[in-house]
């Protein structure tokens, strides 16, 4: 089924399209029990209360194709950090988490000053959730809105720093698989960190890579990747070629041929 926003195709189980997170059906057409077990899986996270006995909210950063970021304050360590909270649908499966679990024990082994860094994951009650470094700034996908395209020295400047970090993961044996605009932010003090590591998959993680399943975002994906093989580091490489020439361009390279 192909999603009326992102044109991704998706099987046609599913209600929410596994790339962006648009209905991809209208409305009144969702099964009423699909609503409802969203809604009473939903905590509100409203500013100023506790989640998980631990995390005070502070503000709500923003919402992905994988759930809330919110940034906390941490009480056991009088340190703010940055919470995700994944979508009732992402978490209820269980594969999915599994994924997640274990992933975590290689991207939280990143230490490199040019990627965030992922501390646990974690469930209260019926809802897991990510805890991970806190980046104040803003990702490129919102600074390209504003100013359309990078200069050169700009793009090379951002670029060189996101080789720095990619080259550490690599080292580790991780492939990020979804390199885009979005998961690149850039702090107020001017560093670039590549974030969402998370949901990338670990090559030296037995059993866990499996070849026919797709991760990541299609505009930006290697063509092995788009086709549901086997990835490593290069497919990481031809993804940041892709977004330095968004950046330059003002415009995405594969655009036209995938919509």
């Amino acid at each position: 089924m192909k999603c009326p926003k992102c044109h991704f195709e998706n099987p046609a189980d599913r209600n929410f399209c596994a790339n962006c997170r648009a209905p991809l059906f209208p409305s009144e057409k969702i099964p009423l029990s699909k609503i409802e077990t969203v809604l009473e899986s939903k905590q509100n996270l409203a500013v100023g209360t506790t989640f998980a006995g631990r995390y005070q909210i502070i503000e709500k950063l923003g919402k992905g194709g994988m759930g809330e970021v919110y940034k906390v304050l941490d009480k056991e360590i009088k340190e703010n950090i940055a919470l995700k909270l994944l979508n009732p649908e992402v978490a209820s499966d269980k594969a999915t988490v599994e994924r997640f679990r274990n992933e975590l024990k290689f991207t939280r082994k990143i230490t490199h000053k040019n990627v965030c860094r992922m501390y646990d994951f974690n469930k209260e009650k019926e809802d897991y959730y990510i805890t991970m470094e806190y980046i104040h700034g803003e990702d490129l996908e919102s600074s390209l809105r504003r100013v359309e395209q990078l200069s050169a020295g700009k793009a090379i400047f951002i670029a060189k720093q996101v080789c720095e970090g990619l080259v550490e993961a690599h080292r580790l044996g991780v492939v990020h698989r979804d390199l885009k605009p979005q998961n690149i932010m850039i702090s107020k003090e001017g560093n670039v960190h590549i974030m969402d590591f998370g949901i990338a998959r670990s090559l030296k993680a037995k059993g866990i890579t499996e070849t026919g399943m797709m991760i990541g975002t299609p505009h930006y994906m290697s063509p092995e990747q788009v086709e549901g093989k086997e990835v490593d580091q290069r497919s990481d490489i031809y993804s940041l070629g892709v977004v330095l020439y968004e950046w330059c361009a003002g415009g995405c390279l594969l655009k036209g041929i995938l919509s």
